[in-house]
């Protein structure tokens, strides 16, 4: 048998009873295989477990897609398919994205804002976040358009303006304290990347280095390997062997195309408010306002969550 979890979670303050009970009866309606739904747990009044069980062998990106129908079209609430085991709760590592993901703004647009090409800058990240340009290429693309910029008098300023996501401190706080390996792996750059690390206390982070001329201006150029899709699939399984932690324990967080070949490489990936096809493209979509809800995710309820004994 397969046994798989679909978490429901209501993008607004309450998960009616009325629609848990419809999205049960159309899970049974609209599965291709037999199946039997054994268990249903609130999780708050928000998120809702429904357990399930699947007759034969059936793949958990194969059931999700069977199930992305029921909730096509509403913008109220979001299903997620885990797999039933014991590595949905038992997270030891998790690699998120951050730019529009640990934090809301592109960092890179805050860059080019001061250099007059914010637009410009602006409409390759999207194509490129939309996976529709090669990253590596985007990049270049970007940078080389902020050349000339004098950045040395503006680091601290542009920190400044960098907005944590909501949820995203009390997230990182609790998977600490269960012992999980917390990383951010960017697009950006490393002299801001490194800022929110040690803003929310990660334990490792790679990004890309801006190059910096005579007199603290831009060169259009960045220094080393870029950090693409690639990159990070590799460093999130590097990471796994250096912390010991098993593949299935790892999760990856992002909002972008050159998020998904580490979601692929991970125990499970995590779509936060993202591009449309990278939503269509990942293990499972989030598109709430608080980054805590992927504590529903991993099977908490708000009495573990807040700690409300």
């Amino acid at each position: 048998m397969s046994k798989f979890v679909i978490t429901c979670i209501a993008h607004g303050k309450n998960l009616p009873q009325e629609t848990i009970d419809q999205i049960a009866k159309e899970i049974i309606k609209s599965s291709t295989k037999e199946t039997s739904i054994k268990n249903i747990k609130k999780l708050s009044t928000r998120a809702t477990d429904i357990f399930v069980e699947v007759a034969e062998s059936v793949l958990q990106k194969t059931f999700r897609n069977e199930l992305m129908c029921l909730i096509e079209g509403r913008d109220d609430v979001d299903l997620i398919v885990s797999a039933d085991n014991e590595y949905r709760q038992a997270k030891k590592l998790f690699v998120f994205d951050m730019d529009s993901t640990l934090i809301y703004q592109e960092v890179i647009e805050l860059i080019a804002a001061y250099a007059g090409v914010e637009k410009q800058v602006h409409d390759i990240t999207e194509r490129a976040m939309n996976n529709e340009l090669d990253f590596k290429e985007s990049l270049r693309e970007r940078v080389k358009l902020l050349k000339g910029l004098q950045i040395d008098t503006l680091y601290d300023e542009i920190k400044q303006k960098l907005e944590i996501t909501k949820g995203v401190p009390e997230l990182c706080k609790f998977l600490h304290d269960k012992d999980c390996k917390l990383a951010v792996l960017s697009g950006g750059f490393i002299q801001f990347a490194s800022f929110i690390k040690d803003q929310l206390n990660l334990d490792f982070c790679k990004a890309n280095l801006l190059e910096v001329g005579a007199g603290g201006k831009l060169t259009g150029k960045t220094l080393g390997p870029i950090v693409d899709g690639q990159c990070k699939s590799e460093t999130l399984l590097q990471l796994c062997n250096d912390y010991t932690v098993p593949v299935e324990a790892s999760c990856m967080v992002g909002d972008g195309g050159n998020d998904l070949p580490a979601m692929a490489a991970a125990g499970f990936g995590i779509a936060w408010n993202a591009k449309p096809k990278v939503q269509n493209a990942a293990p499972c979509r989030l598109n709430t306002e608080s980054m805590t809800d992927i504590l529903y995710i991993l099977g908490y309820t708000d009495d573990e969550i807040y700690d409300r004994q």
